[in-house]
C-alpha cells in the first residue's frame, strides 16, 4: 500500500518522550553539537498462575525472569535540530513458551536491535513547523488510546513514521503516517510490516484550564484477510475521539470517548469506547488519593447482521495501568469498573491498591486478550457476562533517583461466565522488579 492509499488524520497532543529518562545522563560536546547519552537497565521475575503472556490459561504456570537494557543517544547539531538513537535488548529466560509460540512479534525476546532511530527538527525555518521523522515510539494523554505499552518486554507499539507537528498560540497539531514495527528475534534489525498503514493527527488546545486534545486515527489493511461476519476482505477503520483530563482543588477528572465505522472485511463498523475516571485527594498522613474509573468498550450484539460491533482500543497500550495486573483483559467488549487507593508512607515509597469488576459488554461477543485474540465465547449469549473480579496490591519504592524498586501481586476470581464456558481457575501474579536508570 502507497502512503497516498492512506489517509490518516490524526489532531494529536505532542508526543511524550519516549526515550528512557535519565536521572544524570552523560553530556559532552563534540564539535558543535551536543551529546548525550543515557539508558536504563530493568529485570523482572514474574509467577503466573492459570495464565501466560498470551492470556488466561487455566491448565498453566508460568514463571520466567526478564531483563530489557535501553542505550539512548541524543546528538543535537543546533538549537533545532537533532537525532536520537536507541538500542533495546530484550532476553527471558525460564518460560516454558519460546519464539514458536509467537509468530508475529515477540515480547519477551529482542537481541540487541534498533528500537528508536529518528531525526527532529523544530521551529524549521523560523516557522511554527517541526517535523520527526524515521523509527519512533509515540504517546499521548494517559496513553489508554495511544501508548507504546513499554510494560512489556520488548514494547508494544514502535513505528516507522514520518510526523509533522504545528505550534500554535491556541492548538498545538500533530499529524503522522507509519506502519508498526514488529519485535523478531530472528531477523536484524526488526522491520515494519507493509499492513496495516495508520494515520494519526492530535490537537491539543492551549491555554485552557484543563487538558483537551481531539484526534483522528485511520487504519488501512488492505492484504484482504480481515475476517469479518460476511467474509474476509479489507480494512478500513476510522477512530474520532477526545482526551480531557484537569484539576478541581483535591479533585481530579478525566473523560475519554471514541467512536469508530469503516469497513472490516465484508462487514461495516459500528463500535466506541469511553472512559471515565473522577478522583481525591487528601491532605492526611501518607497523602491519600482515590479514584473510581469506568471504562466501557462496546462488543458486537449480533454475530450474523454484518455489523462488526467490538472496539479495538485505537493504539493503546496493554500495560498494567489499566485492566488490571494480570493483564487478561484489553478495551474491547467489556465493562471496567475500578477503585483505586495511592499511599505515600514516605517520600521515597507508594502503595498501590486496584480492585477491578470486569464483564462483558455484550453478552453474544468474546472475551479478548490483549492481542485482541478471542479467550471464549458464547454466540448464543446465555452464559451472561461476568468475567470476575481482580484485587491487585503494588509497592513501588525510590532509595535513590537512579534506582527503583517494584514488588507486585494480582489476584483474578473468575465470573459465572467464565465458570459457565469452560475451566474456570483463580490466577494469581506475583512479580519483583529493579530498574536502574542513568
Amino acid at each position: 500500500m502507497t502512503a497516498s492509499a492512506l489517509l490518516v488524520l490524526v489532531v494529536v497532543a505532542r508526543p511524550t518522550p519516549a526515550t528512557a529518562q535519565s536521572a544524570h545522563p552523560l553530556r559532552f560536546t563534540l564539535g558543535s553539537a551536543t551529546v548525550e547519552l543515557g539508558g536504563q537497565v530493568r529485570l523482572r521475575f514474574e509467577d503466573d498462575e492459570a495464565f501466560d503472556v498470551r492470556g488466561y490459561r487455566p491448565a498453566v504456570d508460568d514463571r520466567f525472569l526478564i531483563s530489557r537494557v535501553m542505550l539512548d543517544a541524543s546528538v543535537r547539531v543546533s538549537p533545532r535540530h537533532r537525532f536520537v538513537f536507541q538500542l533495546r535488548d530484550a532476553r527471558e529466560t525460564g518460560s516454558y513458551l519460546d519464539e514458536q509460540d509467537f509468530p508475529r512479534s515477540n515480547p519477551f525476546v529482542d537481541a540487541l536491535d534498533i528500537r528508536q532511530l529518528y531525526y527532529e527538527g523544530h521551529g524549521l525555518a523560523g516557522s511554527a513547523l517541526g517535523v520527526r521523522l524515521g523509527r519512533q515510539q509515540i504517546s499521548y494523554g494517559d496513553q489508554r488510546v495511544f501508548g507504546p505499552g513499554q510494560w512489556g518486554n520488548t514494547g508494544r507499539w514502535a513505528w516507522d513514521a514520518a510526523l509533522v507537528e504545528v505550534k500554535g498560540r491556541r492548538l498545538d497539531a500533530d499529524v503522522w503516517i507509519g506502519r508498526p514495527v514488529r519485535n523478531r528475534p530472528d531477523r536484524w534489525p526488526n522491520a515494519s510490516v507493509p499492513e496495516p498503514v495508520v494515520g494519526v493527527a492530535y490537537v491539543r488546545a492551549v491555554g485552557l484550564p484543563a487538558r483537551l486534545d481531539l484526534f483522528v486515527v485511520r487504519k488501512e489493511d488492505r492484504s484482504g484477510t480481515t475476517a469479518g461476519e460476511h467474509g474476509p476482505g479489507d480494512l478500513r477503520s476510522n477512530s474520532v475521539g477526545f482526551q480531557a483530563e484537569g484539576t478541581r482543588g483535591p479533585l481530579d477528572y478525566a473523560l475519554t470517548g471514541v467512536t469508530q465505522w469503516g469497513s472490516w472485511g465484508g462487514d461495516r463498523i459500528h463500535a466506541a469506547g469511553a472512559s471515565g475516571t473522577l478522583g481525591a485527594r487528601f491532605s492526611w498522613p501518607w497523602r491519600p488519593r482515590v479514584r473510581a474509573v469506568l471504562t466501557w468498550g462496546s462488543g458486537d450484539r449480533d454475530p450474523h447482521d454484518g455489523v462488526h460491533g467490538t472496539f479495538d482500543g485505537v493504539l493503546g497500550g496493554a500495560d498494567i495501568a489499566f485492566y488490571g495486573y494480570c493483564n487478561l483483559f484489553f478495551w474491547a467488549n467489556l465493562w471496567d469498573r475500578e477503585l483505586q487507593l495511592l499511599l505515600h508512607p514516605t517520600d521515597r515509597l507508594e502503595l498501590h491498591v486496584q480492585t477491578h469488576a470486569f464483564s462483558l459488554a455484550s453478552a453474544s461477543d468474546a472475551w479478548y486478550s490483549t492481542s485482541l485474540s478471542v479467550v471464549r465465547r458464547d454466540a448464543s449469549g446465555g452464559t451472561g457476562t461476568g468475567l470476575g473480579r481482580e484485587i491487585d496490591l503494588r509497592a513501588v519504592y525510590r532509595p535513590r533517583p537512579w534506582l527503583e524498586l517494584m514488588a507486585g501481586l494480582g489476584y483474578y476470581a473468575p465470573g459465572s461466565f467464565v465458570r459457565q464456558t469452560g475451566p474456570a481457575r483463580p490466577a494469581l501474579w506475583r512479580m519483583a522488579q529493579a530498574t536502574w536508570i542513568w
